[in-house]
């Protein structure tokens, strides 16, 4: 693989490295990893790609389609049910807690 320097679109430079690379709880192995010295953001190139989607693919957290859920208002707060698939293949039904934040205008980001 050529290992090449350039420059990120925050103005920093763009530099090699490998590391061990966790997605989703999933462990894809140690890979090349470009990355921003300025801003931190992390790139992965193609041949990391493939390995970390492969990975992710096997444990079934790729390619997941989007669902459609409807909300409600529950006295002074708003409900939602999520899909059978997804609450039995993230094994929500055994999480007690978790939380919640916004990411942008449109976009809710829930951990547990």
């Amino acid at each position: 693989m050529e290992k090449k320097e350039y420059p990120c679109p925050c103005g920093g430079k763009i530099k090699w490295k490998r590391e061990q690379v966790l997605r989703d709880s999933i462990d894809c192995g140690i890979l090349d990893i470009e990355y921003c010295e300025k801003c931190g953001e992390e790139y992965f190139p193609e041949e990391s790609l493939e390995i970390v989607e492969k990975k992710l693919r096997e444990a079934g957290l790729w390619g997941v389609q989007r669902k459609e859920i409807k909300f409600w208002k529950s006295g002074t707060s708003l409900t939602t049910r999520f899909p059978k698939e997804v609450v039995d293949k993230l094994q929500l039904d055994k999480v007690k807690r978790g939380f919640m934040y916004s990411e942008g205008k449109n976009r809710i980001c829930i951990e547990f």
